[in-house]
């Protein structure tokens, strides 16, 4: 009977922990689809921070991209541009929502073309040092709004 509670127990706490203790979670996590020849896409998310202080998201990293970035569209003036950023913090108890012509993640030189309905992960590197692995959707750019990169 003690081997039966011990099995119960320890398999409840290993469906429950990880969602109990998630400081973060990442929702609605998808890359705008590219022409097969682009260099460069973009990452969209919504972060939500469950704890009681802020957590900066300092690096992310991917086996699909050479390189990522953190960055801000800027409209001045009628122009367009990106302002790169060192980090992204999420309010504690609170949300930060990487968006078109907003926040976003810059993604340079894929290593293979990616298709609407791909999974890409992404390992997201807070400052606490810890590392959280994402996925992340490909998917068709919707509208009008074809979200133009211009880098300075």
């Amino acid at each position: 009977m003690f081997k039966f509670r011990f099995l119960i127990i320890s398999l409840l706490l290993i469906f429950i922990s990880p969602f109990a203790t998630a400081d973060l979670t990442v929702d609605s996590a998808w890359i705008r689809e590219a022409p097969p020849i682009s260099r460069v896409q973009a990452a969209y998310a919504t972060f939500k921070n469950n704890s009681s202080k802020a957590i900066e998201l300092i690096k992310v990293t991917s086996p699909a991209f050479n390189k990522i970035e953190f960055h801000q569209t800027i409209i001045k003036n009628g122009l367009t541009s990106m302002q790169e950023q060192s980090s992204i913090v999420i309010p504690a108890q609170g949300v930060a929502k990487l968006e078109p012509e907003g926040m976003h993640m810059m993604l340079f030189k894929p290593v293979v073309p990616l298709r609407a309905g791909d999974n890409v992960a992404l390992h997201l590197t807070l400052s606490s040092g810890k590392i959280i692995q994402s996925n992340f959707v490909v998917k068709k750019a919707t509208g009008t709004n074809h979200h133009q990169h211009m880098h300075h």
